[in-house]
């Protein structure tokens, strides 16, 4: 199948940022005086999931979590990612500037807008990124943002790439391929095109791109 564009989950299939989150939660709640703690799976059990619903799910014997709380965790795990980051996995580096050369490429995530400027920066991409989207800028579930990108990009044909069920599902409810990060967090169902690291996936796309 010919692709105009490639379109990019985030965590778990562009970088891990679980052990900065993990760390930033904790430290949150032990200074709020909150006994509970996470681990390094937790966090990376709610990727994809908007951060509110992320401390629902991490956090069930205190919902609803008082507003000062749910500030509190965004706040110390903005300063987590801030002197942290994340890890790029390996292939992504030289594979998303080799992939730029045949496909436009975009960026959907369920992260705030703040995240996904920091993912940016620290990793240095952004110039093979052609647009972007995430729940911090527009609000939206993943299906309306790429359907929304869609319609802007005017694409042809996409896939999006992710690691979760969610994805897969955002993906075929907006008419679009789903291609599985079988290397990142999650699971799905029937993966159908998956691929173990992220090299894999960018010589497949390179080599069915007919260019």
């Amino acid at each position: 199948m010919a692709y105009d564009a490639l379109i990019f989950d985030l965590d778990g299939t562009l970088w891990d940022a679980a052990a900065a989150s993990t760390h930033a939660w904790n430290r949150a709640l032990a200074e709020m005086g909150v006994p509970n703690r996470v681990t390094l799976e937790d966090v990376r059990s709610v990727s994809g999931h908007p951060f509110p619903r992320c401390v629902e799910i991490l956090l069930p014997e205190l919902h609803p979590a008082p507003p000062e709380l749910v500030e509190f965790l965004l706040t110390h795990e903005r300063d987590g990612i801030e002197r942290l980051a994340g890890v790029l996995y390996e292939g992504v580096a030289d594979g998303l500037p080799r992939l730029a050369r045949v496909y436009r490429l975009f960026v959907v995530s369920n992260c705030p807008d703040w995240y996904l400027e920091k993912f940016f920066r620290f990793s240095g991409l952004d110039g093979y990124i052609s647009g972007y989207d995430c729940h911090g800028s527009s609000g939206v579930g993943k299906s309306s943002m790429l359907a929304n990108m869609r319609e802007r990009y005017n694409f042809r044909q996409a896939a999006y790439v992710g690691d979760t069920q969610g994805d897969r599902d955002a993906a075929e409810a907006a008419g679009m391929e789903f291609v599985f990060a079988r290397y990142g967090f999650g699971a799905t169902t029937a993966p159908g095109l998956s691929f173990d690291s992220f090299g894999e996936l960018v010589e497949h796309f390179l080599n069915s791109s007919g260019r």
